[in-house]
């Protein structure tokens, strides 16, 4: 956290030094800017101005105005000073020969777990969904990088938040529960459903529904570039995925092909029983049938 203080004040504003600080409200001020950003409407500086007034939730009241030239100075600066730290939340990049500045896509937290008070989340780093509910919103995800149309953010959104269970709060309570909160994901499951989550999701703030398509990418950079701890031992996503010609990483073996060639392995069961693996119990495995592969090419 960085500290505002301002003179004559008694409170000491904190503000985010990173995306992770941040809350859901907050982080959805930062798409909102963000987004104006994307369309020309404010510059770079504008923008960081504006977010650490708005996080440091400060107000040009009467108050303002009736500070000496010097105490307005100091405020002023104090803003400027925390505008420049907010360079924190991007990183430069080299496009078309020209550096420009991008949303540094290294989070994988949840900042928007709850949507019309009734449509719930996932956890962070898509910890609970299955190989089937990641498929299905990687397909949507993708459509809406290469077509840029609101109908495919609308179905990766309908397919990642769900209604809630029933009985939730009996089941929680049971021996043996499995820690899902939201209705079960499946390739069978009633299209219809599908399509009205995303009519009512349709109706969301722009700033919003962008925000969860960031957390997705976030997530899916994580899985195609990080590391996970597995009873001490690292195990690194990368080698599943290889370079594409996009900005974006695909999965090096289709999605689809990918479930056929594990269900006739039988280690999940079938084909709908593999579908509904949690997402990196499925990715482990195929880690360690790719390092097996290996190990066998290089005897």
């Amino acid at each position: 956290m960085h500290t505002l203080e301002i003179p004559g004040e008694t409170i000491i504003h904190q503000v985010p030094s990173c995306l992770e600080e941040l809350n859901e409200q907050q982080f959805i001020c930062f798409v909102d800017l963000l987004l104006k950003y994307q369309a020309g409407e404010i510059t770079m500086e504008e923008f960081k101005t504006a977010f650490v007034v708005k996080l440091a939730d400060i107000h040009y009241t009467l108050a303002y105005f009736l500070l000496t030239r010097k105490q307005k100075e100091i405020v002023n600066s104090e803003i400027y000073r925390l505008s420049i730290l907010v360079d924190s939340f991007f990183k430069d990049e080299i496009r078309d020969q020209k550096p420009v500045s991008v949303l540094n896509l290294n989070f994988i937290k949840q900042f928007i777990p709850i949507i019309l008070k009734k449509y719930h989340g996932p956890q962070s780093g898509l910890q609970n969904c299955t190989f089937c509910e990641y498929r299905m919103a990687y397909s949507y995800f993708k459509s809406y990088i290469n077509t840029e149309q609101e109908d495919d953010l609308n179905h990766l959104i309908a397919v990642l938040y769900r209604p809630q269970r029933k009985l939730f709060w009996l089941r929680k309570r049971l021996p043996g529960f499995d820690g899902q909160q939201r209705t079960l994901f499946t390739a069978k499951s009633n299209p219809r459903f599908l399509e009205v989550r995303a009519k009512q999701i349709g109706k969301l703030p722009m700033s919003v529904r962008y925000g969860i398509f960031l957390f997705f990418s976030g997530c899916n950079d994580y899985m195609s570039t990080g590391e996970i701890e597995i009873e001490g031992n690292k195990i690194d996503l990368s080698l599943l995925y290889k370079n594409s010609s996009s900005d974006k990483q695909d999965p090096g073996i289709g999605l689809v092909g990918l479930l056929y060639s594990l269900a006739e392995t039988k280690v999940f069961g079938s084909i709908d029983e593999t579908d509904n693996q949690n997402i990196y119990d499925i990715m482990i495995r195929l880690f360690q049938v790719m390092k097996q592969f290996e190990a066998m090419r290089t005897k």
